[in-house]
């Protein structure tokens, strides 16, 4: 009798391991929805049961953002280390998922010890809101371990020149499918079981469920991980001495400033940074402002939030084709055009609960918002679309899981800690404070959408040099294609010439790297 885990060590057949064929594509699309909706639970939901179960405090909601984001950091480092020492990325991401869904239902623990609180000043309370912090950050640094260190690197490892723009085009609609699952249904759920005044009253909503599903949704991903998904063959373990050499290598600026279209790199983080910063000045406090600032119940904004982002995924498609045509910087100009516009709304049409009809979703009232959240939702899908190609086509190979962490840097853990401090600096100082203690209310307005636009307004400078370098590098690697003397179907940052040797295409022209190679030979 066939041993029945056999098939779980057999390598992968040539069409998975090339990014094609179905057994990629689904497996690409399951674990990075799950993957998303896990995210989506923690950065929308655990905010706003912070805000109905424990506390309005908006200080503790951007501690978890700072903890969260610091700790994603630290793990994507350590574990893409670890993957890339030991050449393995499966390993790490199965037991990621399954420990990152745990992590998701611990949370609901932090209510257990809220509902012990005997009055609004019991410091009972003040234990349960650093309970949600902590959970957060632990949920974030396995989250990490599963998706940033081990997914992504995963994927990128299985992206070449042809599947890249379909590639991205999953990465731009896969967060937005999340969160309108993730807000609409979720939204639903929060309601079954509890009383029926609980969709106006949403300290008592059924949050445990919630946090139950999304985490078994999660540890059924890492049990699936374990039978069907294979490594990259012909990975092989990449050591540089000692661990924690290797763990500092990326900051080791002597020998990174050697890596080919390293200022190409930079100048791509420094855009998606920019834009983060922007992104995060508003987007943990959505949730705070739709529903206390704007009276939305949690369901209807999902609904709103659900329609803005259906229509926007729409343009990933056509968009996949303009990141496989080498126009990723486009893709990211529109992004900020779409984002200005879409905050733009927000400040001059959706100023207040007085601008929309919080009784009626549907209502005409609530068009301009329902435009704003598609522009603004749109900009999410362009930006993870062609930000996250961009970068990690510059990696290089030997490298992934490390550079990973670089990465994590620029999209995840600066924009998080500067966007949610200055949002939080924002938000208090155009309102008004409402209530005292654990209690206090600082609900977000349109002085924060305002700054967020001013913010995407500055990322203009950045695109204008990185698009340049961005070109440069185009237009010599079409000429070295043209010339025979690199592998058209390589997607590392170090293109290869036919003796195997790096050429720096941001500096060589066609007959530079022609002359290069045939130099080489002779030598030979």
């Amino acid at each position: 009798m066939r041993n029945p885990f056999a098939k779980m060590r057999e390598p992968a057949r040539g069409d998975y391991d090339n990014g094609r064929g179905g057994g990629f594509w689904w497996q690409l699309i399951v674990f990075c929805f799950i993957g998303q909706l896990s995210w989506n639970i923690e950065n929308q939901w655990f905010t706003l049961f912070l805000n109905a179960k424990i506390t309005l405090n908006v200080s503790y909601t951007t501690a978890m953002t700072i903890v969260s984001a610091t700790l994603t950091v630290i793990a994507t480092f350590i574990f893409g280390t670890l993957a890339d020492r030991q050449g393995q990325r499966k390993k790490f991401l199965c037991a990621g998922y399954i420990a990152w869904g745990v992590s998701t239902i611990l949370m609901s623990s932090a209510e257990w010890v809220a509902n012990l609180a005997t009055g609004e000043n019991d410091p009972t309370l003040i234990v349960a809101a650093v309970m949600v912090v902590a959970i957060d950050g632990i949920m974030s640094f396995l989250g990490s371990m599963a998706y940033d260190s081990s997914f992504n690197v995963w994927v990128n490892d299985h992206t070449t020149v042809k599947n890249k723009g379909r590639v991205g085009t999953v990465y731009g609609i896969m967060p937005v499918i999340a969160t309108i699952l993730g807000t609409v249904v979720g939204g639903q759920i929060i309601l079954w079981g509890a009383p029926a005044n609980a969709s106006s009253n949403t300290s008592l909503q059924n949050f445990q469920l919630l946090f139950w599903i999304a985490g078994g949704l999660a540890v059924l991903a890492g049990v699936f991980a374990t039978i069907f998904l294979k490594d990259k063959n012909g990975l092989k373990p990449h050591k540089e001495g000692g661990f924690w050499h290797q763990l500092v290598e990326p900051f080791n600026f002597k020998k990174v400033k050697e890596m080919p279209n390293l200022k190409e790199m930079l100048l791509a983080c420094v855009v998606v940074l920019i834009f983060y910063i922007s992104f995060n000045f508003y987007f943990v406090y959505l949730g705070t402002w739709a529903v206390y600032g704007l009276g939305f119940t949690p369901t209807d904004f999902g609904i709103i939030e659900g329609i803005g982002m259906i229509l926007g995924i729409a343009l990933a498609f056509p968009i996949a084709k303009l990141i496989d045509r080498n126009h990723i910087p486009l893709v990211v100009l529109l992004a900020l055009v779409t984002s200005i516009l879409g905050l733009g709304m927000i400040f001059f049409f959706v100023r207040d609960s007085n601008s929309v009809d919080a009784s009626n979703v549907f209502a005409l009232k609530n068009i301009p918002c329902f435009i704003a959240i598609f522009l603004v939702g749109t900009s999410m899908i362009l930006i993870a679309q062609a930000g996250m190609i961009w970068v990690r086509g510059l990696f290089p190979a030997k490298a992934r899981g490390q550079f990973e962490g670089v990465r994590c840097i620029f999209f995840v853990w600066l924009p998080m800690f500067i966007g949610t401090l200055f949002g939080d600096l924002i938000i208090k100082t155009c309102t008004i404070e409402q209530g005292t203690g654990i209690d206090a209310v600082n609900v977000p307005d349109k002085w924060l959408f305002f700054w967020a636009a001013m913010v995407c307004v500055i990322d203009f400078i950045p695109l204008f040099f990185a698009w340049r370098v961005y070109h440069k590098r185009i237009v010599a690697q079409k000429k070295a294609v043209a010339a025979g003397v690199i592998d058209a179907t390589l997607f590392d940052a170090q293109p290869l010439d036919k003796e195997g040797d790096a050429i720096d295409l941001a500096t060589e022209d066609d007959e530079t790297a022609a002359t290069n190679s045939a130099n080489k030979k002779d030598k030979r």
